[in-house]
């Protein structure tokens, strides 16, 4: 049969056999070199499926083929073979066959062309997509991945979604009915990557390997394994690992199954599945998810087996069997939807009976969202539980333990235009009452409460707002709560005007008020009325100028602002308080007309505010690194506007406010609010919080907070430090900790403590948690979680407390490649 070779070679496949007749002559020395007199360059494989085209026949290639993915070998020694059984080419000695996205070495390789099949041996290695596969002899069909080997060793390298910052939401750090028991981290409101170098990939490679008997290639991304093992350890390490009797890994769904398997670390075996499927990049898969155990001082021994319900793309479900060894059995079910017009969150928890209390006890939360089209939406927010220490005795959130009013809200809105908006709402709480030495005083429901808002910019060169709502209140204590009604209507017009450097709005308005009450007034009276004039004048000026501050370049911001507010006074002594309070006073409610919430008071007022900020912000991107205010009140008249326990302001200075909050130091991030009173001669409010970030996995803050208690200056509502943070104490162990303490009631809070050990493949974490209640001992708790990584977790889960509770706390096994992996380094 005629051939030719010649060594060393590399060449086009397709050309190889292009000019097969006419090279003949050429090739009849070993020695001469290889001359194709006519080279006809075409793809082997059009397309997935498609029929090669008849090499050297002098037949015409097939319709649609194409020359984007062409197949090269390069070897060492090559034959090109043209005969009945079709063209094949021998490549012998450091072969490299490539392809678009895929690579194969062996020392031997023989293709067939009409097939579309290679068959390699002697050290053999397979290189496509991310995966790699090593093994002593493979056939494979290229053009659509159907094949097998024995005795393999694979590698796979996926991207998947990292957690190593998890997003979460601002949490308030201000409790309305109890100070001493505000949880919240000061500087877990800071964004993990404000101004601090670390940015976390939304990203990261996932890794999987193991040895089989036998892999099928059933197909694109399709492997199929007997007597498999896997693990996402580097290959050869296997500090765990599945061993199957039969393993598939469809990485078009992202799924493994398995059937006969048992998963062993340490070479000790933990447990056997007769068949099970796990996911392969984290996604959501229905199965049993893995048990947490915990140890609680209230509970004693605590463990959940919940089961994970993958319903639909858009559904699902949690069902969470839960046992305390000193309350019983207890039933969680959460229910989880979303869809282009609406979303929500079912939850739901049930003991039958509490062995300690002896009754039942349950929770439940509702929470949907819902576009109903042309302009109509809906929300509904409902929660309750069946009795004033539930949280108390079931959760391990302090900001839950502390939480003493429960929402019930269904609200539907309606805004057909940009500028008209409408909304109907009924708003209820259940009010706990979890100490009876400290009563919590329940709010007004509404009942309902209609809204409506109007605002048109640039009418007549004006910006013209209406603000109306109707309120019906009502209370389950009519004696000393009685029942009403409350009209408002607040017409303003504003004039601004608008310069780049400077803004100046005057705004005028009418505020009106009417009241019809269930029980008659003081006066006698069940119908009152109110009407309020109000002027307003704000202006603003912005100065710039370029500078530089720790190396680094900024644009330099000074913006002095004057707010002045004029409101005369009317008596509304007698009118009833439904939702009204005493607003705090910050650099928000400063530039406020009114200092009150709600509507059921509006201040006299004669006043002058001066606020001074500067910033600096990124010349680059405009961001804002850096910002400081310092603020002031003058009232040219004495306040006459009272609502009970407020005391009365004279003619004078208010309290002066500052605050800063930026990058002030490399990789030190700084939020400081400050309130001084001049009168009393005292601080109002500090605050002092800060954080150091230098790389992933490394943090540290610490916050103090204080607040003065106006009627009792040897007692404060709020003195607490916080202190949080997570380290590395060798090169794979990590500590975490968090410390809230309450200066006011001499009292620990919450107090965290524990360590990481990162071992690349897997971690463990040991976490204990003793958390202070409203009533009642404290709450010891002890986690422990071994995690496999991007497989499974065994035991009690503490990620979610560690992130809550310490400020830029990272997950340590998914450490970005961009940050160190050895913090000692």
């Amino acid at each position: 049969m005629p051939g030719f070779s010649q060594r060393p070679l590399a060449v086009c496949i397709c050309c190889l056999f292009a000019g097969l007749p006419a090279a003949h002559a050429a090739a009849a020395d070993d020695d001469a070199p290889l001359r194709l007199r006519q080279e006809r360059r075409f793809n082997v494989m059009a397309g997935k499926g498609a029929q090669p085209a008849a090499i050297g026949t002098g037949l015409a290639k097939p319709a649609g083929e194409d020359d984007r993915h062409p197949l090269f070998l390069i070897a060492d020694h090559m034959d090109g073979q043209d005969g009945q059984n079709g063209q094949v080419a021998v490549a012998e000695g450091n072969v490299e066959l490539r392809r678009a996205g895929l690579l194969l070495f062996a020392d031997r390789v023989v293709y067939k062309v009409l097939d579309d099949e290679v068959e390699a041996s002697g050290n053999v290695r397979l290189m496509e997509d991310g995966a790699v596969v090593n093994t002593p002899w493979l056939r494979l069909r290229l053009a659509d991945t159907i094949g097998h080997t024995e005795q393999v060793d694979y590698n796979f390298v996926r991207q998947v979604k990292s957690e190593f910052y998890r997003g979460k939401d601002t949490v308030v750090a201000v409790a309305a009915n109890n100070y001493s028991s505000s949880g919240a981290p000061m500087m877990l409101n800071v964004p993990n990557t404000y101004g601090l170098p670390t940015v976390a990939p939304e990203r990261r490679p996932s890794e999987a390997s193991g040895r089989a008997e036998r892999l099928d290639f059933a197909g694109k991304n399709q492997f199929r394994f007997t007597r498999a093992t896997y693990s996402t350890c580097k290959p050869g390490q296997d500090d765990w690992r599945l061993q199957a009797e039969t393993m598939h890994l469809d990485y078009d769904r992202e799924v493994g199954t398995v059937r006969n398997a048992t998963l062993r670390f340490q070479e000790m075996p933990i447990f056997y599945l007769p068949t099970g499927s796990f996911s392969l990049n984290g996604q959501r898969q229905s199965g049993f998810l893995h048990p947490t155990l915990v140890a609680s001082s209230k509970n004693g021994l605590d463990v959940s087996i919940p089961y994970y319900w993958n319903i639909a793309p858009n559904y699902d479900a949690t069902i969470q069997p839960r046992y305390m060894a000193k309350r019983g059995l207890q039933l969680g079910v959460e229910g989880r939807y979303f869809d282009y017009n609406y979303s929500g969150v079912t939850q739901a928890e049930y003991m039958a009976r509490d062995q300690q209390r002896d009754e039942r006890r349950y929770a439940y939360h509702v929470q949907h969202q819902h576009n109903l089209g042309r302009g109509v939406s809906a929300m509904v927010d409902w929660q309750g539980v069946s009795d004033d220490l539930y949280w108390e005795d079931m959760s391990s959130r302090l900001l839950r333990t502390a939480q003493t009013q429960l929402l019930r809200q269904a609200l539907v809105s309606y805004a057909p235009t940009s500028w008209l908006s409408t909304s109907v709402e009924v708003l209820r709480y259940q009010t706990l009452q979890p100490d009876p030495k400290t009563p919590i005083s329940r709010p007004y429901f509404l009942e309902p409460r209609i809204n409506f808002n109007i605002y048109k910019p640039n009418l007549f060169n004006t910006d013209t707002m209406m603000t109306g709502q109707y309120s019906r209140f009502t209370h389950t204590d009519t004696v000393n709560y009685p029942n009403g009604e409350r009209l408002v209507m607040y017409p303003q017009v504003s004039l601004p005007i608008i310069h780049p450097a400077f803004q100046i709005t005057p705004k005028f308005g009418l505020h009106m008020t009417r009241y019809q009450m269930d029980q008659a007034l003081a006066d006698g009276r069940t119908s009152v009325t109110r009407s309020v004039p109000t002027f307003t004048l704000d202006s603003t000026v912005v100065f710039e100028r370029e500078t530089r501050w720790l190396d680094n370049n900024y644009i330099q911001t000074l913006e002095p602002r004057l707010y002045y507010v004029n409101i005369p006074y009317r008596d509304q002594g007698k009118l009833p308080l439904f939702d009204t309070a005493l607003a705090d006073f910050d650099f928000a409610q400063i530039f406020s007309e009114n200092r009150y919430s709600g509507f059921d008071r509006v201040n006299d007022a004669n006043q002058l505010t001066a606020a001074l900020t500067s910033r600096l912000l990124d010349p680059a991107t405009g961001t804002e690194r850096f910002k400081a205010m310092i603020g002031q009140r003058y009232y040219f008249k004495s306040q006459r506007v009272l609502i009970p326990g407020e005391t009365m302001r004279q003619k004078d200075f208010s309290n002066l406010i500052a605050a800063v909050s930026g990058v002030v130091l490399p990789k030190t991030y700084v939020d400081a609010a400050w309130e001084y009173n001049y009168n009393a001669d005292a601080n109002e409010r500090f605050s002092l919080g800060a954080r150091y970030h230098p790389d992933f996995g490394k943090v540290l803050s610490a916050s103090y907070r204080f607040v003065r208690d106006p009627m009792n200056d040897q007692r404060p509502l709020v003195e607490q430090v916080d202190i949080g943070g997570q380290w590395p104490i060798t090169s794979r162990w990590y500590a975490v900790g968090r410390y809230n303490y309450s200066l006011r009631d001499s009292q620990l809070l919450e107090a965290i403590g524990g360590v990481e050990y990162n071992a690349g493949c897997w971690s463990l974490r040991v976490v204990g948690q003793r958390l202070a209640a409203l009533s009642g001992a404290p709450n010891t708790s002890l986690f422990i979680q071994l995690e496999l990584n991007d497989f499974a977790s065994i035991g009690s889960n503490p990620l979610s407390l560690l992130r809550r509770s310490i400020a830029g706390y990272g997950k340590t096994n998914e450490l970005p490649t961009g940050g160190s992996q050895d913090p000692f380094q």
